[in-house]
């Protein structure tokens, strides 16, 4: 037996430790460092982050929605439907757009929260909401709806008129895939820590910046995320009309109830720097472009995040987008929303 736990103290012992111990280092660098950081693993970010939080506003006053049937009940100025940019993404439900917009608007606004944000499609829960009589515009005036870059062409092409109630995510046992505002558990970021750094998978990307476009330490670096560079190029003309169609019966579902629809299209970090990176060895991403185009017959319903945020960037103004996260600033938070207030009726 003494044999057995010397031999222990010597092998399993120190790897349990080696284990233990990472895992708590981990839990301390996660600790309001950004998504990114989150992610990837990076021990860097929460000086940064709480220098920008010391300027939010002062409370949150917007609230979420996530039973359908309330709608009806109830009657609120703007309804928001909207993925984590819509949901406090980045610093929290302080910095977001939908605070600015419920605080200088003056109206009530309500965040629509499904079941599992990450999994939902906002274009697909607003025309089920619209198409099912859930909104209409005695109870709500304005919608907004907003969507990341990053996954708009798989939404849209996934889209569909046929549901006959609101689908609701069945909670299973399996886990769904990361995303950057998801963490794993803590031994799996030890699994994943160990295999980002000795193998080079970690699924944040970083390249340098031609000029410094934030605030903190690395100001011309730039951390994002893979799949920014993965998904949204080389659309097809299928698909290509596939997003066309999405957005039309969208619009026709706002129209037949009168209701007000302001689309937001939230620009991937990779994209709104793209032009800045040193030598970038990643493709062109021209989506945002190219909806542009093939919307051009509705562009007074849209607000495209990198049309607003973009010149600010040119003039040298710092942190548009976050360093550490996938999501914009606070400040531009209040850019956006006076963009889409503008729209407001």
């Amino acid at each position: 037996m003494r044999k057995f736990l010397i031999n222990i103290s010597y092998t399993v012992l120190p790897v349990w430790l080696f284990f233990v111990g990472m895992a708590v280092y981990l839990w301390a660098i996660d600790d309001n460092s950004g998504d990114l950081m989150r992610l990837g693993l990076i021990d860097s970010g929460p000086e940064y982050t709480d220098s920008i939080c010391s300027h939010l506003l002062p409370e949150v006053y917007y609230t979420g929605q996530d039973d359908d049937s309330l709608l009806r009940l109830d009657t609120c100025g703007v309804l928001v439907i909207g993925d984590s940019f819509s949901h406090g993404g980045g610093v929290g439900k302080q910095g977001d757009y939908v605070n600015y917009l419920a605080h200088e608007s003056g109206r009530k606004v309500v965040v629509y929260t499904p079941q599992d944000p990450s999994l939902s499609s906002p274009m697909q829960i607003a025309f089920d909401l619209l198409n099912l009589g859930r909104i209409d515009s005695t109870n709500v005036k304005n919608l907004v709806v907003e969507e990341v870059e990053r996954y708009l062409v798989d939404r849209h092409c996934g889209f569909t008129t046929k549901h006959t109630s609101i689908p609701r995510v069945e909670k299973t046992e399996e886990t769904p895939a990361v995303t950057p505002d998801k963490s794993p558990s803590p031994l799996l970021r030890v699994k994943d820590f160990l295999f980002y750094h000795l193998f080079g998978a970690n699924p944040i990307l970083k390249a340098q910046l031609s000029r410094p476009v934030f605030g903190g330490v690395q100001p011309d670096v730039l951390y994002f995320y893979n799949e920014d560079v993965k998904m949204g190029f080389d659309v097809s003309p299928k698909s290509r009309q596939l997003i066309v169609d999405c957005y039309r019966q969208v619009i026709e579902a706002a129209r037949q109830r009168g209701v007000n629809l302001v689309l937001l299209v939230a620009c991937d970090k990779y994209d709104i720097l793209q032009d800045y990176i040193v030598d970038n060895p990643y493709p062109a991403k021209t989506l945002n472009e190219d909806l542009m185009q093939w919307m051009a017959p509705d562009l007074d319903r849209f607000v495209f995040s990198k049309q607003v945020l973009s010149p600010y960037i040119e003039q040298g103004v710092k942190d548009v987008y976050l360093f550490n996260d996938t999501h914009w600033s606070p400040a531009s938070s209040q850019l956006i929303s006076a963009e889409i207030i503008k729209k407001l009726k």
